[in-house]
């Protein structure tokens, strides 16, 4: 496959996500490719194509294949994530240094295709313009998880470990392509921050968010709807710090 060596390759799940991205990006174009809102635009005179995939690791691979037929020089794999460990806040960033996938099996380590992106070095330029980040550790579920009983799983002394949904999908599409991949996540919810429901609760069989289903479970467990809120006002602090890391680090990629 030729590679256009000017275009990044960006997989976010939510719309929040996605707007974090295109909100800083000129030029924004959009069209919908199989299901999947692929957005293309500029960022530091570099061209990116992001799509807004949906949750879930079938999701995230199907967008991050589809970005494939763009033929991009690199993929990464965007959006929030919940911190495991104390320490890390709302919106600081991290940067995948190391990535694992857990499934009904257990925990697998997965490697990190392009590793020699310069995960410490990005995170300084990040830190030199201001941004709290860290060189973390994915873990990639398949659905809303308990933080203690994942911590419980953890190696000992794994660094700044966070929970979501999507990134070892895209890292496997970014290796069988043979393309260098990097993972980019802003806090959403902090350890102490134990969700009170499923996202089974709250999707529908694609795992997107139904109106009627939050509604639903609001009026049948009200007592989740501080959390909502709390989490809808912590996605938009976690997505203004996306955007500026984009913006910060895409021309060093």
């Amino acid at each position: 496959m030729q590679h256009n060596r000017s275009l990044i390759g960006i997989v976010t799940a939510m719309p929040e996500e996605r707007v974090a991205l295109t909100r800083v990006m000129q030029q924004v174009s959009r069209c919908r490719k199989n299901g999947v809102l692929l957005y293309s635009g500029l960022l530091q005179e570099r061209r990116l194509c992001v799509a807004e995939g949906g949750m879930g690791s079938a999701a995230a691979t199907r967008a991050a294949r589809l970005l494939l037929e763009e033929q991009p020089s690199l993929l990464l794999s965007v959006g929030f994530c919940g911190a495991v460990h104390a320490g890390a806040h709302v919106a600081d960033l991290v940067l995948c240094k190391r990535l694992f996938s857990l499934d009904e099996q257990g925990l697998h380590a997965m490697a990190l295709p392009g590793s020699d992106l310069g995960c410490a070095r990005l995170s300084a330029a990040l830190q030199h313009h201001g941004l709290r980040t860290w060189q973390g550790s994915f873990i990639t579920t398949q659905r809303v998880e308990s933080k203690p009983a994942i911590a419980a799983l953890l190696p000992m002394g794994l660094q700044t470990p966070v929970l979501e949904m999507e990134t070892a999908a895209v890292a496997q599409v970014a290796a069988a392509a043979g393309l260098p991949f990097l993972g980019l996540r802003s806090i959403s919810d902090a350890a102490d921050e134990e969700l009170g429901f499923s996202l089974d609760e709250l999707t529908n069989d694609a795992l997107q968010i139904s109106i009627p289903r939050v509604l639903f479970t609001c009026l049948k467990r009200p007592r989740i709807i501080p959390q909502l809120a709390r989490l809808a006002a912590n996605s938009g602090r976690a997505a203004k710090s996306l955007g500026t890391g984009l913006q910060q680090i895409v021309g060093m990629l």
